[in-house]
Parts: structure tokens; C-alpha cells; sequence
């Protein structure tokens, strides 16, 4: 390095220092002039990605470790949204992301009507980016940690009890006229799927017959939404309905395997007019329960009794069969130390009595 280029690194060194001091330069102004001395002294440049390249390769990085699809998608719609409230800053070097940025993205979430909950799992989702983003030394600081969240309350959503599932069971043939035997008969293996599994509508509906094993009573499946195996006692009254339904196909186990259990429903999305979850708003007419629409936290609308009340539903059954929380959320798959341990076949004994100590919806018992 010659001594005009040193000379010139030296006061433009000086005249950084003294704008940081009085606090009138920019994080990206910082950037830009590091970049320029980096030039001077070694002829290269500083390296630093935007704000959307950081965001979209860290996005490709979590897929490509395996993180759940639902995941992803949660992630990739949290990254969409930041980047427009970001608006033409998402092109800035990630250096220059500010907790005011942060904060912006919080105030309009919460303006546009989205519910405490869910910003702040967005918040949190940002969060986890940047502090990966700390760690690889691009930022000095994670700007989320700054950030004060929104107190969270969540909506309440009702349960079912034990007699309106029976209720519901009931109404199923009511369905006869309109629908095929197939529609009420897979609409009763997705009840009872919901009821003594505790999974999620998107879970139950794509369960396979890979999934169940009849000679150990059990049901293991991957949750979508986390990517975690969970697995389940089959209660008498779902074991006794598997059989049948094993009978009703005629066979060879072999070849059933690939199968979904509830064929005529497994292509049908979730959501939307004619989704699994407005049918069953529809099931729950026939059978006289009422579903109340209801404002939530946010801006959108819940109905406090839906499929997923079955899942409530089962959880609190536990409980109230004083099964632990370690052993509901092993059931569950909710988030937990415990979750991630694979059962022993000693472990499987407590949780089969759980299961199996769950009251009958069939006619004859009740």
C-alpha cells in the first residue's frame, strides 16, 4: 500500500469515527465506507448479503435440513411479509436492519388485524434468521431482541363431550340420501381418528394403513405441521372399526399398505367452501350442535366448536383421567423434551391405559 492510499484510509477512518460519535451515519453508510477502505487496503470487497438474500438462503438452508413442510411454509409466509413491510430496504446489506424495522413489521401485523399469537410467533420466526445471522458474524446484533412483544391471549375454543360425539356418530347415516356409504363410513373413521388419536384433521386424513399396527394396538404417524413422529394406542372402539375396515376391503395386507384409510376424503383439501373442515361444520348441523362463529383475538373468525375441538377434546380427557402432562404431550406431539424420546416398550404401558381408559362412544356401551 502506498502512502496516499494509507494517508487516505487514516482521515477517512478519522471522519467514521467522529459521525458514529455524534450519531449521524447510517449502519449502511458504515458498510459502504468499510467497503471502500476494505478496497483500498486488500483490493477486495466486503461481502455482506441483503436483507432478502440472507432471508431466502436461510429459508433454503432449513428446508434442505429437513425442517416439517408446514414449517417451511409458516416460514417462508413470515419472510414474504417482512420483506414487502421492508419494501425497497429489503435490498439493503443485512448490516443495515434496524429494531426500528423490526418494530415496523409488529405495528402493521397487529394494524392489519393479525391476532397477539400469531405476530408474535412471527416475531419469533424472525428472530431465529437473525440470530443465525449474529452467530455467522453478518450483524453485530440481533435486531428481534430488542423488541418488546404484544401480550398474547388466546382465543378459547370449546370441547366436545362425550355424549355429542355420540351425537355426531349418530348423525352420520342421516347423510344417506345425499351421500355415498363410503362418505358416512370414512367420515366415521376420521371422527373416531380425531377423537382417540388427538391429531390434526390434516394428520388423521392422511393416515395410511403403513400407519397401523393392529398386533401391537398402536398408530404411528408424522405430524405435518412439526415433522415429529407421534405414536398412539388404538383405543377398543377405533381398533374394533379398523378391523371392520380391514374386513370390508378384502385384501391382502400387502397390498393395502399405500392405502389411505379414509379413501374418498384423502384427496380433499382441509380448507375452503367445500374443504374436510366446513363438512364437518355441516355434520355438526345434522347432529343439532351448534358451532358458534365468534370474533377471535385478531381480525379473523373461529368457530368455537370444529374439527380440531377433537383434539382438545382428547387432551382434556386425559387430563381428567389424571394421566401427567409429560405422557398428554407425548400423545399430543406438543413441543417437549419428552416428545422427541422414542417409547420403550416399558414406556408404551402407561400411555396404552391412558388411552384404553378413555370412555366408549359405541351404542352398545352406552
Amino acid at each position: 500500500m502506498n502512502r496516499n492510499n494509507a494517508m487516505q484510509i487514516a482521515i477517512a477512518w478519522e471522519q467514521l469515527e467522529e459521525k458514529s460519535r455524534r450519531g449521524t451515519i447510517t449502519a449502511v453508510q458504515i458498510h459502504k465506507v468499510l467497503n471502500e477502505l476494505s478496497e483500498k487496503a486488500t483490493g477486495e470487497n466486503i461481502q455482506l448479503p441483503s436483507v432478502e438474500k440472507f432471508l431466502n438462503d436461510w429459508l433454503k438452508g432449513k428446508e434442505a435440513r429437513g425442517a416439517a413442510a408446514g414449517t417451511i411454509e409458516r416460514y417462508r409466509n413470515t419472510m414474504k411479509m417482512f420483506l414487502i413491510s421492508l419494501g425497497d430496504n429489503s435490498k439493503m446489506p443485512i448490516s443495515g436492519l434496524t429494531p426500528l424495522h423490526i418494530q415496523h413489521f409488529l405495528d402493521k401485523r397487529l394494524e392489519n388485524g393479525a391476532a397477539p399469537k400469531t405476530v408474535i410467533v412471527d416475531i419469533k420466526t424472525l428472530g431465529t434468521a437473525f440470530n443465525y445471522a449474529e452467530v455467522r458474524m453478518l450483524i453485530l446484533k440481533n435486531p428481534v431482541k430488542a423488541i418488546e412483544l404484544p401480550k398474547s391471549v388466546s382465543s378459547e375454543r370449546e370441547i366436545f363431550t362425550h355424549e355429542q360425539v355420540v351425537q355426531i356418530l349418530a348423525a352420520l347415516p342421516l347423510f344417506k340420501k345425499e351421500k355415498s356409504d363410503e362418505f358416512i363410513y370414512d367420515w366415521k373413521t376420521l371422527i373416531l381418528l380425531g377423537y382417540y388419536t388427538g391429531a390434526r384433521l390434516s394428520d388423521c386424513v392422511s393416515l395410511k394403513f403403513k400407519n397401523v399396527n393392529l398386533s401391537k394396538g398402536i398408530i404411528v404417524y408424522l405430524q405435518q405441521k412439526t415433522g415429529k413422529e407421534v405414536r398412539v394406542p388404538i383405543h377398543i372402539d377405533l381398533f374394533k372399526h379398523l378391523c371392520d375396515l380391514i374386513n370390508l376391503r378384502n385384501d391382502e395386507p400387502d397390498e393395502m399398505l399405500e392405502d389411505f384409510l379414509c379413501g374418498s376424503l384423502a384427496e380433499k383439501g382441509t380448507g375452503g367452501k367445500h374443504g374436510l373442515s366446513e363438512t364437518f361444520l355441516k355434520i355438526l348441523k345434522k347432529a343439532n350442535i351448534e358451532s358458534k362463529n365468534i370474533q377471535g383475538k385478531g381480525k379473523k373468525k373461529f368457530n368455537c366448536l370444529s374439527f380440531h375441538s377433537l383434539r382438545h377434546s382428547f387432551n382434556t380427557n386425559l387430563f381428567n383421567n389424571g394421566i401427567s402432562q409429560e405422557v398428554r404431550m407425548k400423545l399430543t406431539g406438543h413441543s417437549s423434551v419428552a416428545m422427541n424420546s422414542r417409547y420403550t416398550h416399558q414406556d408404551l404401558v402407561p400411555v396404552q391405559k391412558a388411552v384404553h381408559g378413555l370412555r366408549s362412544v359405541s351404542p352398545e356401551d352406552n
